[in-house]
């Protein structure tokens, strides 16, 4: 009993390393790069959003690889629904709210939105849920968003005109962090999966509580990157930092049920 234990300490400080690492080098990683480049406000949270569901990543892949799906799919959709209540409180803190009603950002919240109740369907249909149609459509479904985002919301033509000056030293920097993160990540989500496994047969937990768990953790990425974007700009008047973040938002949420459980769906059918 106490060796079960220890691995459910292990599942958390596990997560706990993998959002440290996602925080601390992949992010830190594509700030810098972002910087860097002068990339756009809405590319950089796009960016951020992909980046801070890396951990996501790891605990969908690494319990899926264990032939426990049903983590997996926990994972997303608790993620997804605890980004969404992070966001809005954060909103609500920095005095954004009323900008969220704007209707220029209503499809990032639609997405945001879709990315919740997608998987929760799922969840009531087991065998929906491990079919390889269902990989197939969610990854349609991301790309729909991909092409509607692009088209809805197109670049700043101002903002590219200052992405003329480039800080080569400091990109290098940041794609050294990014590199060092992502390594970091596969080493970790290699413990992940084995320990949640341990757990399950161990101490007959059911697998939507490891999916919550993991999805407590793994949205604490997003906890800092969504006060920290509103945190700089509080003083500022515009809607960047709310389009930063609902970018972040629908590219983190998009990102969690179209790519990152359909790669789930994918390794558990070659695993089983």
């Amino acid at each position: 009993m106490l060796g079960s234990y220890q691995n459910f300490l292990w599942l958390i400080l596990l997560g706990i390393g993998v959002v440290l690492i996602t925080r601390l080098l992949l992010i830190k990683g594509i700030q810098l790069t972002s910087d860097a480049w002068q990339m756009p406000r809405k590319v950089q949270g796009q960016v951020l959003g992909y980046a801070t569901s890396m951990p996501e990543l790891v605990g969908t892949v690494s319990t899926a690889a264990k032939g426990l799906l049903g983590a997996g799919l926990w994972n997303v959709a608790a993620s997804n629904i605890i980004n969404l209540i992070l966001f809005v409180s954060a909103a609500l803190y920095f005095g954004r709210s009323r900008s969220l009603a704007k209707r220029k950002f209503a499809d990032e919240i639609g997405f945001a939105l879709g990315a919740i109740l997608l998987p929760i369907i799922l969840i009531t249909r087991e065998h929906w849920a491990k079919s390889i149609w269902a990989a197939i459509l969610l990854f349609g479904f991301f790309v729909v968003y991909l092409i509607l985002d692009k088209k809805l919301n197109p670049p700043d033509p101002d903002e590219e005109e200052k992405s003329e000056s480039k800080d080569s030293s400091k990109g290098l920097k940041g794609v050294v962090l990014i590199l060092l993160g992502i390594l970091g990540i596969i080493v970790a989500g290699n413990y992940l999966g084995g320990v949640a496994e341990s757990i399950v047969k161990q101490m007959n937990v059911p697998e939507w509580a490891i999916g919550w768990i993991l999805g407590v953790i793994t949205s604490l990425p997003e906890l800092t990157s969504f006060y920290a974007v509103f945190s700089l700009a509080k003083e500022q008047e515009s809607d960047e930092s709310c389009q930063q973040n609902l970018d972040n938002l629908a590219a983190s949420n998009m990102s969690n049920v179209g790519l990152i459980y359909p790669i789930g769906i994918i390794v558990f059918l070659l695993v089983t």
